[in-house]
């Protein structure tokens, strides 16, 4: 087994270095809270629902028109939760090494994506984006933080349940299981609309297992 000072704790909590403790929790507890609030701040300042790529382009127009400032606050937090992510990836640790290998790629992976969704939202409302090249940023959004960071985000958390089963408690490898799946099994709206439903179902389970799995590792006085 690998040994490091990055671990997610046992019930004792005497696994984790307080170090590594305190950039697993300040990173995935970012990342929570920064991706559900930009969703929160967008809800509280703009006006609709953020529309799909697949409704018509004068909705998403409209949309865009009406509400710059939420998109660019929600375009700003998103950026940020991706850095929020890549810090929880790189302190994961100190589980079996090849399966802690595949969640820290698949983490900064699946972070780059949703720091890219968020970097081009900030940039329609910045840029005041119009026409064809609305649409086209508009899909870019979508595909970065829906269909390549939720199946990314599954693998990081497939892999990191796996890393640590060994060493937490069943309740917490369960939720990883399922969340993975979901995320994972989003890939098949590539091909198929009505699995896009898997996309907000892969999501939030995943940051439900990021969340326990911070709140397990939040730094002990």
């Amino acid at each position: 087994m690998v040994t490091s000072a990055t671990s997610v704790p046992t019930a004792s909590g005497s696994r984790m270095g307080s170090a590594g403790n305190r950039r697993l929790f300040l990173g995935g507890a970012g990342f929570a809270g920064l991706f559900l609030g930009g969703m929160g701040l967008a809800g509280l300042l703009g006006t609709g629902v953020y529309p799909s790529p697949l409704d018509s382009e004068a909705a998403a127009a409209s949309y865009f028109a009406a509400n710059g400032s939420a998109v660019l606050a929600q375009g700003v937090a998103h950026l940020f939760a991706g850095v929020a992510l890549a810090v929880f990836a790189s302190a994961l640790g100190n589980g079996r090494a090849s399966a802690v290998g595949w969640a820290r790629v698949a983490g900064w992976a699946a972070a780059v994506a949703v720091a890219v969704s968020g970097l081009v939202n900030a940039t329609i409302a910045v840029l005041g984006t119009t026409g064809d090249s609305l649409h086209t940023l508009h899909y870019l959004s979508f595909l970065a933080g829906g269909q390549i960071h939720v199946p990314l985000l599954g693998v990081l958390v497939a892999a990191g349940a796996r890393a640590y089963a060994g060493s937490t408690p069943r309740w917490t490898t369960v939720p990883g299981v399922v969340a993975a799946v979901l995320a994972v099994l989003s890939l098949v709206s590539f091909a198929i609309e009505d699995a896009l439903l898997l996309l907000p179902l892969g999501r939030f389970t995943s940051i439900l297992w990021i969340v326990i799995t911070v709140v397990r590792a939040r730094p002990r006085k």
